[in-house]
C-alpha cells in the first residue's frame, strides 16, 4: 500500500501532510504515536471512512479491525461458521477456524459468553474470509489478557506467512512490537517516519518525541 502527497485534516487540524510512503507485504508495519498524533483517523482514511487528499493505492478491499465487537452477540461459533462457509471458500474458512484455534472452542457457546479473546478470533474469522490484501489493526490486542494476546501474536506470525498480506498495527501495546517482528513507523509531528530497530521507536514512544 503506498502514499502518495498524502494528506489529512479533521476539521481544523491537520493531522498528517505530505506523505509519500510505501507498507510493504508479507511483514507486520507497526505504527506508534502519542495520542491525538492522527494514528486512529489515518487508519479510517484508508478505508474509506474520512476523507483526504492526495492518492493512496493498493488499498482496495482493505479492511479495518478495532477492539470492538463487529459480530452479532447472539450468533454461535457454528451459526458463524455455516454463515461464512456459505458466503467464501468453505476451505478457507475452514483454515482459519484452525489456525484460530476455535476448535477447542464449543460450537454452540454464544459470542456474547466469550471471553474478549476468543471475540476478537471470532472477529478475525469473519473478516479474514474474505481474503483481503490490507488488514489494518487498531488497537486490537486493547485490554486482552497475556494468553489470549499471545495467541494472536502466533496467528498473525504465521498467517503473514501464509498470505500475500499488508498487515499495519496500530497500537500502543509494546508486547506487539516484542512478539512480532515487522516494521516500525512513528507518527509525530503531522509526519509519519519509518523507524530502522524495534529499541529506537519504544525509545521514541516511551519519551513522547
Amino acid at each position: 500500500m503506498k502514499l502518495v502527497n498524502y494528506n489529512l485534516k479533521v476539521g481544523n487540524k491537520t493531522l498528517l501532510e505530505n506523505i509519500n510512503l510505501s507498507f510493504k507485504s508479507n511483514v507486520i508495519n507497526h505504527i506508534l504515536g502519542s495520542n491525538g498524533a492522527g494514528k486512529s483517523s489515518f487508519a479510517k482514511s484508508c478505508v474509506g471512512m474520512l476523507k483526504y487528499e492526495g492518492k493512496i493505492s493498493g488499498n482496495s478491499g482493505a479492511i479495518l479491525i478495532g477492539s470492538g465487537s463487529n459480530v452479532p452477540s447472539e450468533f454461535t461459533i457454528d451459526d458463524l461458521l455455516e454463515l461464512l462457509k456459505k458466503r467464501f471458500e468453505p476451505q478457507k474458512v475452514k483454515g482459519l477456524y484452525d489456525l484460530l484455534k476455535l476448535n477447542t472452542v464449543s460450537g454452540k457457546l454464544q459470542i456474547k459468553k466469550m471471553s474478549d479473546g476468543q471475540k476478537q478470533k471470532i472477529k478475525l474469522l469473519a473478516f479474514l474470509s474474505e481474503d483481503p490484501k490490507v488488514i489494518i489493526l487498531d488497537e486490537f490486542t486493547n485490554a486482552l489478557d497475556k494468553n489470549s494476546a499471545l495467541d494472536l501474536y502466533h496467528f498473525f506470525n504465521e498467517y503473514n506467512k501464509m498470505h500475500d498480506v499488508v498487515i499495519i498495527n496500530i497500537t500502543h501495546n509494546l508486547s506487539d512490537l516484542e512478539y512480532m517482528e515487522g516494521k516500525y513507523y512513528y507518527i509525530c509531528n503531522r509526519s509519519i517516519t519509518e523507524v530502522e530497530t524495534k529499541e529506537e521507536i519504544i525509545n521514541l514512544y516511551v519519551r513522547g518525541e
